[in-house]
């Protein structure tokens, strides 16, 4: 099994907060809640949670002189670190959007 087939699927799922931000619901009847936009945090940080863990059994393998790519290593430590940037570029945005709330004077 290659280390780049789960690798990939992990950021897809970060690209999943761009979708549960700005995504539309449809409401059949009563409105049902969907989890939204905390949901869609919670997923991102669990794919980036699963980038690193997977970065981190690569190299620990390749340390210990397993059959391990050095390429793999890479690819997988640089979507790791890929992860990680976004995660906190969306904490800087949240704490920015709450600050600006914070100002506006009633």
């Amino acid at each position: 099994m290659s280390a780049i087939g789960p690798i990939g699927a992990g950021v897809s799922g970060i690209s999943g907060i761009a979708s549960g931000v700005g995504g539309s619901s449809s409401v059949s009847g009563a409105a049902q809640p969907s989890g939204g936009f905390g949901k869609a945090i919670l997923n991102g940080l669990d794919s980036v949670a699963g980038l690193e863990k997977n970065a981190d059994n690569l190299v620990a393998n390749m340390a210990a002189g397993g059959n391990v790519s050095i390429s793999d290593v890479m690819a997988a430590t640089s979507k790791a670190n890929l992860g990680m940037s976004i995660v906190n570029e969306i904490r800087s945005r949240g704490l920015e959007a709450y600050q600006s709330i914070i100002n506006v004077q009633v």
